[in-house]
């Protein structure tokens, strides 16, 4: 929610032409990358120009409820859409073999394992929102715009995180189950919600401006965040469907195609003799 004017577009125009670089290479190659990804792609870089660039991020700067809107499309909304657009995967596909050889060393070492690991994407999710609206970082970073491009990085790349953990289709050193990923999200929700209330009845953070302005502020970020927790829940559960209608087919797949075991002979059954014949009698000599 940054308010020094147009400078987010950069970073934004330099994403949105990586992405498409990576999708006419795979066309070039006579691949085809999913229309689905292209419109979750487009649709993550417009919810984060209408977050970071004016009006919007100018009334942020004003008024509490629409920083509070232009936080949701950031650290929410952007991320999960930017998750289904999976980037990760484009880039593994469209880089050359030793571009797509150092980011799968990116992706299975330690520092990887250990930022993907469920709690400490918690923590950074949940542990950032807490530092920027409990402490003295909001107004920090309402005077200085390089903190605020700082805490919208962090909220964006958190909120990436949390969505690629839950719902994305990028590869990941390790990704819990269906159930983990469920209590993954309930204990997000949960956290979410709780900061609600807090800002909601304490009103804080302190300067964020009347106090009917930060409740509404805390309001719009229980119910908005509750509404983006339900998609996610959808996605999760879509995703859930979907693996257990893949893996039936291969199933059957692998029962069709199983060459059909020879009959057993029935115990009951008689074995037939076989009929001998008598040799022919031998006329007697006189």
């Amino acid at each position: 929610m940054s308010t020094t004017g147009w400078w987010p577009a950069l970073p934004l125009v330099a994403v949105a032409l990586a992405y498409l670089a990576g999708g006419r290479r795979l066309h070039r190659r006579g691949d085809r990358w999913p229309v689905r990804r292209w419109v979750a792609a487009a649709a993550s870089v417009v919810t984060l120009a209408v977050a970071l660039l004016p009006p919007l991020a100018t009334h942020a700067h004003h008024l509490f409820a629409v920083h509070v809107v232009a936080h949701l499309l950031l650290a929410m909304v952007a991320p999960l859409l930017l998750a289904l657009a999976a980037p990760v995967t484009l880039a593994l596909r469209a880089l050359p073999a030793g571009g797509r050889r150092r980011l799968l060393a990116v992706l299975h070492s330690a520092p990887a394992r250990v930022v993907t690991w469920p709690p400490v994407v918690l923590v950074l999710e949940l542990g950032g929102m807490a530092a920027f609206y409990l402490t003295d970082l909001f107004a920090l970073a309402l005077a200085h715009p390089a903190v605020m491009a700082l805490v919208d990085l962090h909220m964006v790349l958190a909120g990436f995180l949390l969505a690629t953990l839950l719902v994305g289709p990028d590869p990941l050193p390790r990704r819990p189950g269906t159930i983990g990923a469920l209590l993954t999200l309930l204990v997000a929700a949960a956290g979410h919600d709780v900061l609600a209330k807090l800002l909601y009845a304490r009103l804080l953070p302190d300067g964020a401006g009347s106090a009917a302005d930060v409740r509404l502020g805390a309001q719009v970020m229980y119910y908005g965040g509750s509404a983006v927790e339900v998609a996610l829940a959808v996605a999760l559960m879509a995703a859930w469907y979907a693996r257990g209608g893949r893996e039936l087919r291969r199933e059957q797949r692998r029962t069709v195609s199983a060459p059909a075991p020879a009959p057993a002979p029935s115990p009951t059954t008689p074995t037939p003799t076989p009929r001998t014949t008598a040799p022919a009698a031998t006329p007697a000599r006189g």
